[in-house]
């Protein structure tokens, strides 16, 4: 990183990082995917209508967006979901904190998705999408919403179901970025009268709602947020 971008870097957080506490940390098994319960003591939660992304810090002059999920707006404490099967900077982050630890952010913004009041709600997306769509159903209330996430490794679908009692499947990952797996569960499914909402690897982002909108029942509206390529 050059010596101008670090010093902006540096700057940007001294006049807007803040901090939370890890309250909690739990990994999946395999340890590619963490649960990380964290109190936000400045972040007011209680006018959240859209799902939100919040900067972290995880290396010098690094950030990484993360949805905070599960959230309680009263006592300011959230949890991340974290998906660290590509080795990059947010993945060695994680494997390294603990409870206890404070975390710096620089920030919380608006997604484009917020809960659709006529229609079905369905959702597709991989593991990097499980928190997002988890603020989504909060967001939701007791509306209804179905959909998969492609997930790879079968021990982690087990958990998948263990955990959540959610009408979105956790499916068998396969073709390109899991591509094929979400079209194979969406063909079974008629969308006409379906918001549907994609999230996860840009690329097949892209390339999944270019799909959903060649069928005959094209969905209501489609809606993307990607986040990661």
């Amino acid at each position: 990183m050059n010596i101008i971008k670090q010093k902006a870097l540096h700057l940007l957080e001294n006049a807007f990082g803040k901090a939370g506490t890890v309250l909690a940390i739990r990994a999946w098994d395999p340890a590619t995917f963490f649960e990380v319960d964290v109190h936000f003591p400045d972040m007011d939660m209680s006018g959240w209508k859209r799902v939100q992304h919040i900067k972290v810090r995880v290396g010098e002059g690094l950030y990484r967006d993360y949805t905070p999920s599960g959230w309680d707006a009263d006592i300011r404490t959230c949890t991340l979901y974290i998906n660290a099967e590509q080795d990059g900077p947010g993945a060695q982050w994680i494997r390294s904190v603990r409870a206890g630890d404070r975390i710096t952010y620089v920030g919380v913004g608006a997604t484009m998705h917020r809960p659709a009041y006529a229609g079905e709600m369905v959702v597709l997306g991989d593991m990097s999408s499980i928190g997002h769509y988890l603020a989504l159903q909060q967001l939701a209330g007791a509306r209804k919403m179905t959909g998969a996430i492609t997930i790879a490794h079968g021990n982690h679908r087990e958990e998948f179901r263990e955990y959540f009692n959610w009408n979105i499947q956790p499916v068998k990952k396969s073709g390109d970025g899991g591509l094929h797996s979400m079209l194979k569960w969406a063909g079974d499914r008629q969308l006409a009268h379906s918001n549907v909402y994609i999230s996860g690897h840009i690329p097949t982002c892209i390339r999944l709602r270019k799909e959903l909108k060649k069928r005959d029942d094209s969905p209501l509206g489609i809606q993307v947020q990607g986040f990661w390529s």
